[in-house]
């Protein structure tokens, strides 16, 4: 049987926040054969905290990547000098320009890695004409020809000079020793001339790619505003003088290769084909060597020596 609840005197029944809890730390008693029931507890919202006025992210509109467009024919118009090959060049140079997304690091870029690539080949030709070898030919062939220029002084005779036998006989070693050196160094020659004939071809390349960027920057200078333009124009100078270093570093080029193959016919008609001769005639030389003799002797000494002179 239930009993009602009579409110007297209009009281209000307890609300929640007035309502008698259970003590603090009593347990609820739960009978046999009875259950529990879970209580769910309410789930409280994640706590958002929004940002400060000051510090809240503004989404800028993106810059637009547009590469520049140009044609073939409006090229020829704006540099008739230049050849079809090299405006496809500059086409491709600036189709790989975004006008719109460069800033002033990126203008003082334009054009860096061809000049990069002077530097680089500039570099490997002083480290190949540098070598030992080119050095130590002339060095060689300078003191061979101190000796055998010793050697036919003494065939001049004179009061006061050593026999040209004696001369020979203390020069005879070292000449011998200096024409081994040379023969040696004919590979090494060779080798360096190689090498040197390599470079030629990633000149040229480089020469077309400096144009290229040369003419490209000259174009876009028409295309943007006076601070991008006073940059561009510092780059453009910068890659015409390079294509001057260019130019100077290919005419230095040819002459190292011309140099190698003059060391190159010095020692092989200078030294492996006339020094043998000399030997032979100096070989007979006597002590007190008759007229025939000294003419014989001179005569190859003179021949030999004439080329020497030139080489060097």
């Amino acid at each position: 049987m239930s009993i009602k609840v009579t409110v007297i005197g209009g009281a209000r029944p307890p609300t929640p926040e007035t309502a008698p809890g259970p003590a603090a730390g009593a347990r609820p008693t739960v009978l046999p054969g009875s259950t529990l029931p879970a209580t769910a507890m309410p789930s409280t919202p994640p706590v958002v905290v929004a940002p400060a006025p000051s510090f809240t992210a503004s989404a800028l509109p993106g810059v637009r990547r547009k590469p520049v467009e140009v044609t073939l024919p409006e090229l020829a118009r704006r540099f008739p000098q230049a050849d079809a090959a090299a405006l496809q060049r500059t086409q491709g140079v600036l189709a790989g320009v975004h006008v719109e997304s460069l800033d002033a690091a990126g203008w003082l870029r334009f054009g860096m890695p061809e000049q990069e690539e002077l530097a680089a080949l500039i570099r490997q030709r002083l480290q190949v004409a540098q070598e030992a070898t080119t050095r130590s030919v002339p060095q060689h062939l300078r003191r061979l020809q101190e000796l055998l220029t010793d050697v036919l002084e003494a065939l001049d005779g004179g009061f006061f000079r050593r026999p040209a036998a004696a001369v020979w006989a203390g020069h005879e070693a070292e000449v011998v020793q200096l024409e081994s050196l040379l023969g040696a160094s004919q590979a090494a020659l060779s080798g360096q001339l190689q090498a040197l004939g390599q470079l030629k071809q990633p000149v040229q390349a480089c020469a077309q790619r400096l144009e290229a960027s040369a003419l490209a920057a000259e174009y876009l200078l028409d295309q943007v505003g006076p601070e991008a333009g006073s940059l561009l124009l510092a780059r453009l100078t910068s890659l015409t003088g390079s294509q001057a270093m260019l130019h100077e570093h290919r005419l230095h080029l040819e002459q190292d290769a011309g140099h190698l193959q003059e060391l190159m016919t010095w020692v092989q008609d200078g030294v492996l084909l006339k020094l043998p001769a000399v030997h032979a005639q100096l070989a007979r030389l006597a002590s007190r060597p008759s007229e025939t003799q000294r003419f014989l002797a001179a005569e190859k000494l003179t021949d030999i020596l004439q080329t020497l002179k030139r080489a060097l």
